[in-house]
């Protein structure tokens, strides 16, 4: 009797493993996934006389052309809004030491999906037209963007 009851709570045991490991399969491992290349902005150094107006970040497969224009693996996109008295030309430069879009006021446009994730589009700044001049009376503003197509042992979509 006493082996019956021991074989049944290694049983149950067993089934709890097994079921909390799928449950962080299904749900908890791509969002561990994302969030990592996410903080490759979100724990980006923030340059001098910069603050960070809002930031945040999202994952799936639905940016910019459905499940299809990703190949099907899931996309993260991190953003940070953030107002300056640099010059454009010293905000690029400090940005694009990584593979993050620099936009800046007025050649961004905000781009939602179905699920009311976001992200931007636009047209960045060919070096060369960046504005040199410090902006000392008045700060500018410029989304940095970092969008990243992953994948993750265990590769399950559910989309």
């Amino acid at each position: 009797m006493r082996r019956r009851k021991i074989i049944i709570s290694l049983c149950i045991l067993l089934g709890t493993c097994v079921l909390l490991f799928m449950l962080y399969i299904f749900v908890g491992q791509e969002y561990v996934y994302a969030k990592k290349y996410a903080d490759t902005l979100l724990e980006f150094d923030i340059p001098e006389k910069t603050e960070v107006i809002e930031r945040d970040f999202d994952y799936g497969v639905l940016y910019g052309g459905g499940p299809w224009g990703s190949g099907g693996y899931p996309t993260v996109v991190a953003y940070q809004q953030v107002k300056t008295n640099l010059s454009e030309r010293d905000l690029f430069e400090h940005y694009n030491t990584k593979d993050f879009e620099i936009y800046f006021e007025g050649t961004e446009e905000v781009q939602k999906n179905g699920k009311d994730q976001i992200w931007y589009e636009g047209s960045i700044k060919n070096k060369r037209a960046l504005s040199a001049e410090e902006n000392n009376e008045q700060a500018i503003e410029a989304v940095i963007q970092y969008r990243k197509e992953f994948s993750y042992p265990f590769f399950i979509d559910l989309y």
